[in-house]
């Protein structure tokens, strides 16, 4: 008979509650934790700048109610913060000085909105946008004939301000790239979705420009500009990349490099601790590399994917492509893959009007990404032959992808 184990778990994201999800399914006989610092349970974090603007219920945004975790025999920990972890011991240690043991250990801690010391967290008015707590502090600030400034316009940046926007709020963002959605956009892409968000009368977008500090004058921010300018706002919004969070790990044999290091069974440098969702990198299928795929069905794919292992099944996480997409005042803009290849061996095939612009990118005759700003009608077809590793004639050959306008244009 099999000797039950202690299953830990911290963090309450998709990652772990896949996780959780899985080892109850394959171990029901064991014990299962999950330890989360924030006081609510598992939410869509995907949905908290929809949740902002008031496109989604909160009812919506909570995806799992206490009921689910109780009716999976599930030991549920809100409001408890993680400060160390002993491996030798294979316990962990929190903030209320409680002790918690495990057999196997899931970190599932997610990442963190980066601040400056000259920007820094403020509870009063300089913020990040990342949690449910986030999201709810931000619709307590906002409110119509408030300013805020976004710092940074990739995608949580935009998506912020669009919500700020929905409630009336005059937004300024500033981003030191000369062009918006980095990782998603290209130049062209780029100066389409800013035509757009700067005809809306209560948002601006200021590109190759930086803010040095911000402080306090009692009532108001004041943001100073490397161009010179001046910005008064109620308030700020920081989005200029995350950090993971790892902190409890250090003096642990888990190895990190900006994030944990994992391998393809999502185990880390110690046999009994496993990572999975954005705390950890994962594999680009199209390339090998391990990059910072932070997107939600990653999160998913590696939590289960853990979880198979914890209970000693073998199973691998080979990636996922990347793929974002969005939709901002009626302009859908997706991206997937390697929408930022260049060099020796790519070449591209664009299809372009005043409404639709979309573009096909090969590197040595093989597709590796997709983005279309105005028509994302049958993305999936591409992001299938992207993961086969399409030639130009295969595409042509797809019925459902000779649809696409800059697949037709170019036929």
């Amino acid at each position: 008979m099999t000797t039950p184990k202690k299953h830990l778990i911290i963090g309450n994201c998709i990652a772990g509650t896949s996780a959780a999800h899985t080892l109850r399914l394959l171990a029901p006989q064991d014990t299962i934790s999950i330890v989360s610092d924030e006081d609510v349970a598992a939410y869509s974090r995907c949905l908290i700048t929809y949740y902002l603007a008031g496109d989604v219920s909160r009812k919506h945004l909570l995806s799992h109610t206490k009921k689910w975790y109780t009716d999976r025999n599930i030991d549920l920990n809100l409001n408890t913060r993680v400060t160390q972890v002993d491996t030798r011991s294979r316990k962990v240690k929190t903030a209320g000085r409680k002790t918690l043991s495990y057999d196997k250990l899931l970190i599932a801690t997610g990442a963190r909105p980066i601040f400056f010391p000259s920007i820094d967290y403020d509870p009063k008015g300089i913020i990040g946008m990342r949690t449910y707590h986030d999201a709810t502090t931000l619709m307590k600030w906002a409110a119509p004939g408030k300013k805020a400034l976004v710092i940074g316009a990739g995608f949580v940046g935009l998506k912020s301000a669009y919500g700020l926007i929905k409630r009336g709020v005059q937004v300024r963002v500033v981003e030191l790239l000369p062009t918006v959605l980095g990782r998603m956009a290209d130049p062209e892409a780029s100066s389409r979705i800013v035509e757009k968000f700067n005809s809306h009368e209560l948002l601006d977008i200021t590109l190759n420009a930086s803010v040095i500090k911000a402080e306090h004058d009692g009532k108001h921010y004041r943001a100073h500009l490397n161009t010179g300018e001046e910005v008064v706002v109620d308030f700020i919004v920081m989005s200029v990349g995350v950090r993971p969070n790892v902190e409890m790990l250090d003096k642990t044999d888990v190895t990190i490099n900006r994030a944990i290091v994992v391998d393809n069974h999502q185990q880390t440098t110690n046999p009994d601790v496993f990572a999975a969702g954005d705390v950890c990198l994962s594999p680009d299928p199209l390339t090998g590399d391990m990059i910072n795929n932070a997107i939600w069905p990653v999160a998913a794919a590696q939590g289960r994917v853990a979880a198979m292992n914890m209970t000693g099944i073998k199973a691998r996480y080979t990636g996922t492509i990347i793929q974002n997409s969005v939709d901002f005042f009626g302009l859908w803009i997706t991206a997937l893959g390697d929408v930022q290849a260049s060099g020796n061996g790519v070449d591209y095939k664009i299809f372009s009007t005043e409404k639709v612009y979309q573009k096909l990118i090969f590197r040595d005759g093989l597709l590796i990404g997709f983005m279309a700003t105005g028509n994302v009608d049958c993305a999936g077809v591409l992001q299938a032959l992207i993961k086969d590793k399409a030639t130009w004639k295969d595409v042509l050959d797809n019925k459902y992808a000779r649809l696409i306008p800059v697949v037709s244009a170019h036929a």
